[in-house]
Parts: structure tokens; C-alpha cells; sequence
């Protein structure tokens, strides 16, 4: 018992956006699919829908054999510093562009395809959380104490769950909503590939999200993160699009 609780645990630190937040980018970014990018995941799967398979990279965590993924979740960049590797910790960066190189090479058995893609679709959306993009002190903000309408929790879990579960909209309902309004060019300016400009930017907004006064939080630490946290989703689904149209050409 004590060991499946350390286990739990384990995973529990390392979630990002919760399973309705990896659907939403995961869908977002089906919609934004080339014919030739949804044409290859259809040929992989049976089928185009991200969202589907955006949460497997957390479900596997309770098998023993994907313990060594853990730290495939998240990377570090210490405060006043540059990007420097896993040294820091967490390796998210270097699966997203290894797991980017492999399907590019389009040499692995089919389950292998399979298992890249659905880490790579996970990974992508958790570099855009910005305490995925942890500054090596806190553990994420998982060791960030706070309360969230009076319950006890911790700034990760907010920022993963806890304001998306508090807007009330299913995964397709929410990708809808973030999407209103935009114009082919903002669809076309959010189409970036590039891993390490979405990796500063959230680390980018530490400062607004560490910003929890005396630690309880509600209405106000919406009102002030909304945005932020619907244009992490919302970017996160076009990123992750345009990384899966550059591999499937």
C-alpha cells in the first residue's frame, strides 16, 4: 500500500493541464491539421482525433515499465539563466525534439509510431503550462501550498485542473470557445514550430503566476490568469499543429 502511494504521488507531481486542458490542445491542434499531417495519423491510428490520446502519456505512469518517463514531462531553467539541459532537470525539450526527429524518419515499427505520437502530442502541451517550465526550487509550485476556495492544494494543481475544471466546458466546447474570431493570419502567426520559443515564453510568466498574495486563492487569481492560461491552450494546440505538419509532409 505505502509503495502504490509513493507511486501516486510521484505522478501526481508531474501532471500538466489535467485531462480536459491535453483535450482541448489536443483538438485545437486536430483542427489545424494539413490533409497530409491528418492523412498519416489517420493511416497510424484509424483515426485524426488528437484529443483522444493526449492523456495516454499520464496513464501509463501506474506501469512500472514507463517509471523512467517522469521526468520526460517537464524541464527547468533556473532563475537569471539560460536553457541548459536536463542537467537542470526534467527532459521534456530533448523528447519533444528526439520524438519530432524519429517520426520525421518514418523507421519505426508501428507500435513504436504509435507511442512516440501520443508522447509527443502530451509533451508539447506540457512545456506550454508554465510550471512545467519549473525554476528548480519548488518542485513545479507543487511544494507552493495554497488554498483554491477554501480548499487545500497547490499552485501546480490550479494552473493544471483546477481554473480549467472551474470554466465548466467540455474539451470541444473550450476548443471552440479559445478559437472564436481568429482570422487566418492569427491562425497562421500561431503556427510555429520552434520548441525553444514556446519553452522561454512560459517560463516567461513566472511572475504573474507566483503571484498569490497570501495564498488564497479564488475569484481575483482568475480574474488576473484567465487569459494567460486560455492563450497557453490555445497556443499550445497551434504549436503542437504545426509540428505535426512539419513531420507528416
Amino acid at each position: 500500500m505505502r509503495h502504490l502511494s509513493i507511486l501516486l504521488l510521484t505522478a501526481s507531481l508531474l501532471l500538466a493541464w489535467g485531462k480536459t486542458g491535453h483535450r482541448v490542445i489536443g483538438r485545437i491542434a486536430e483542427e489545424n491539421l494539413t490533409p497530409a499531417a491528418k492523412a498519416g495519423i489517420t493511416e497510424l491510428f484509424g483515426h485524426s482525433d488528437l484529443a483522444r490520446i493526449a492523456n495516454w502519456a499520464d496513464d501509463i505512469k501506474s506501469d512500472p515499465k514507463w517509471d523512467h518517463s517522469h521526468e520526460w514531462h517537464y524541464c527547468t531553467i533556473i532563475e537569471g539563466e539560460e536553457y541548459t539541459g536536463p542537467e537542470s532537470g526534467g527532459r521534456a525539450v530533448q523528447k519533444v525534439t528526439e520524438f519530432t526527429k524519429l517520426l520525421s524518419q518514418d523507421n519505426l515499427s508501428e507500435k513504436d509510431q504509435k507511442d512516440v505520437l501520443r508522447f509527443l502530442v502530451h509533451f508539447v502541451g506540457d512545456l506550454h503550462q508554465p510550471l512545467h517550465v519549473g525554476n528548480g526550487t519548488d518542485k513545479g509550485g507543487n511544494d507552493v501550498k495554497v488554498t483554491w476556495f477554501r480548499d487545500e492544494t497547490n499552485l501546480h494543481s490550479v494552473w493544471d485542473s483546477k481554473m480549467i475544471d472551474h470554466m465548466q466546458y467540455s474539451y470541444t466546447e473550450y476548443a471552440q470557445q479559445l478559437q472564436l474570431g481568429l482570422t487566418d493570419e492569427d491562425r497562421q502567426a500561431m503556427l510555429n514550430p520552434d520548441i525553444m520559443s514556446f519553452v522561454y515564453k512560459s517560463r516567461s510568466f513566472h511572475p504573474q503566476v507566483y503571484d498569490i498574495g497570501n495564498g488564497k486563492l479564488s475569484w481575483q487569481y482568475i480574474y488576473k490568469n484567465k487569459e494567460l492560461m486560455e492563450d497557453r491552450l490555445l497556443k499550445a494546440g497551434y504549436h503542437l499543429a504545426a509540428i505535426l505538419n512539419e513531420i507528416y509532409k
